[in-house]
């Protein structure tokens, strides 16, 4: 079982506009796209923060300032994830450098 797989069942899972566009645009073939599409719009969409340029600007300045370079659509589920009080769950573990500067949840597995 995977780790989504509960709390997909619960009902417990919400997506970032830019986390849909990284899967899609990933697939292999349109079959693919089209039926993740239909799965991915099943799911609470989290709406996008206020102030969302100016804050991943930000952000990435800060981290930038600090030796790390980081993708600006990683900081804009950061911020989402932070701002909807959801805790963000992924395998990247960039997303722990962009905790040292966003407050946000976070759960590598």
């Amino acid at each position: 079982m995977r780790r989504i797989d509960p709390l997909l069942a619960e009902g417990r899972v919400a997506i970032a506009g830019a986390v849909y566009a990284e899967v899609l645009s990933g697939t292999a073939s349109r079959g693919d796209f089209e039926l993740l599409d239909g799965l991915l719009q099943g799911l609470e969409w989290l709406p996008e923060p206020a102030n969302l340029w100016e804050r991943t600007a930000e952000a990435r300045f800060t981290l930038a300032r600090r030796g790390f370079q980081t993708a600006i659509l990683d900081l804009i589920i950061a911020l989402c994830a932070l701002e909807a009080s959801h805790t963000l769950l992924t395998r990247d573990r960039d997303f722990t450098r962009i905790q040292t500067v966003l407050p946000f949840e976070l759960e590598v597995f």
